[in-house]
């Protein structure tokens, strides 16, 4: 399985049921966004839209191990992501953006019909989490 085999995998529509945990409280955040994963103009490039409590696009480029983004999730900043698969099903993404190491984990399951995401980030300057998230993504349609 190559990275681009995996993501490959995920195009098509999806509905996503969020519950975040956010740092000093870890108080449950419940948030449903639904998205977009469509193939881009060459074989190693995505985009991704999204729309619910929040909305964008985002450009996505593999190349080799590293997913270059186009924005981070929380801003307009590009970013890049170390990528590891673990087994077929399995892909995780190591990031490091505006004082904050993340890391994210997807498994494609049920023959890619469901999405299990967990992330979960840490300050750099104190290595204390800032946030952790839970994620059921459910495919709409291919």
């Amino acid at each position: 399985m190559t990275f681009q085999q995996w993501f490959d995998r995920t195009c098509g529509t999806w509905t996503s049921e969020r519950r975040y945990l956010f740092a000093p409280k870890f108080k449950p955040v419940n948030l449903t966004t639904n998205f977009t994963i469509d193939p881009g103009e060459r074989g190693n490039q995505y985009v991704v839209n999204w729309h619910g409590q929040t909305w964008g696009t985002m450009e996505l480029t593999l190349d080799g191990d590293v997913l270059h983004r186009s924005r981070d999730y929380f801003g307009d900043g590009a970013t890049s992501s170390k990528l590891e698969l673990i087994g077929s099903d399995t892909i995780i993404l190591r990031t490091e953006y505006d004082g904050t190491r993340f890391r994210e984990e997807i498994t494609l399951i049920e023959s890619d019909c469901y999405r299990l995401r967990q992330t979960v980030g840490f300050c750099l300057e104190t290595g204390k989490m800032k946030l952790s998230g839970q994620y059921l993504e459910t495919r709409i349609q291919s």
